[in-house]
């Protein structure tokens, strides 16, 4: 793996990862996100807010931060923890990030944030000649009570595409009990027509021309959800536990507006001990494609998913 510190698009400081097939760059100077992601002179899959468009100021964050304090989506990869709460999720991570090597990888650890008392890592570990990348996040406990969290690492990639998330299989021998949860926040509208329900698969078309905001939340048990774009396939894995999670019960979620679409993983909620730790691991595999995927044609997306996989 190669390492060396570039100044990318308006983010300032920032660590580019390459492996020879794929590379990442990682900002230093807020964050840490990832703001690139893609093939070696290929397009960045990713969103970018340049405009700083999307952020959080208020008098919540005045009163909690301190006054004139804002929390910046940035865009690309971000790790937010959950329960959602105001202003406590909206931690203004705008200070510098201090960066270490490993064996196999580097870690971003950010500031300790004000008043929340705990500290998020980033950990990115790449192979050799591979298109595959680990990001394994976590968040330590400084306060000197016991703090339930959940991990929730949050990665916006451009419009256009189509967004893929698998039902949950059926259970012959236990077809008493349910297996499938969907949850909408107020804001979506179930008949919104970018989205489908199958019996096999979810799928979200990102429609550059239509702005309103959509989310949804999934006990997506199968660990993974893909993205498919004009020139790649993103899939996204993790994996699931017979836990509690936020959300009733949301391990995976997603929202989309005109600007960016969103694939959002969860931890279990957990109870974090005074000084303790909780980790939470993704790897986004990145594929060359060039093919079209129908929204509503389930045989045509799990022929497709197989050949990936």
């Amino acid at each position: 793996m190669d390492l060396k510190e570039i100044d990318f698009e308006n983010y300032g400081k920032c660590v580019q990862l390459s492996n020879g097939v794929i590379d990442l760059v990682v900002t230093i100077d807020c964050g840490p996100r990832i703001v690139r992601f893609g093939f070696i002179g290929n397009e960045n899959i990713l969103y970018n807010d340049l405009d700083r468009k999307f952020k959080v100021q208020n008098e919540f964050m005045d009163d909690y931060y301190s006054e004139g304090a804002a929390c910046y989506f940035y865009g690309g990869h971000r790790l937010w923890l959950a329960p959602e709460r105001m202003p406590e999720s909206y931690f203004p991570d705008n200070d510098p990030v201090i960066y270490a090597l490993l064996p196999d990888g580097v870690t971003f650890s950010s500031a300790k944030q004000k008043n929340n008392d705990v500290q998020t890592r980033l950990e990115i570990v790449m192979g050799d000649n591979t298109s595959d990348v680990m990001l394994v996040h976590s968040v330590k406990n400084f306060s000197k009570e016991r703090q339930m969290l959940s991990l929730w690492p949050i990665t916006m990639v451009r419009g256009g595409g189509l967004e893929i998330i698998p039902q949950n299989r059926a259970d012959e021998d236990d077809e008493l009990l349910p297996n499938r949860v969907l949850t909408f926040w107020p804001y979506t509208d179930p008949r919104d027509e970018r989205l489908y329900v199958g019996n096999r698969f979810l799928t979200l078309r990102h429609d550059p021309s239509n702005g309103r905001p959509l989310k949804l939340g999934t006990n997506n048990t199968l660990g993974w959800a893909a993205y498919v774009d004009r020139t790649y396939t993103l899939i996204k894995h993790f994996v699931y536990s017979d836990a509690a999670y936020p959300d009733y019960g949301s391990s995976f979620e997603t929202y989309c507006n005109g600007d960016y679409l969103s694939m959002e993983t969860m931890s279990p909620l957990y109870q974090i001990e005074a000084g303790g730790a909780l980790r939470h691991v993704e790897n986004l595999s990145l594929f060359r494609t060039y093919s079209d995927v129908h929204p509503t044609d389930e045989d045509s997306i799990q022929h497709y998913i197989e050949n990936l996989k």
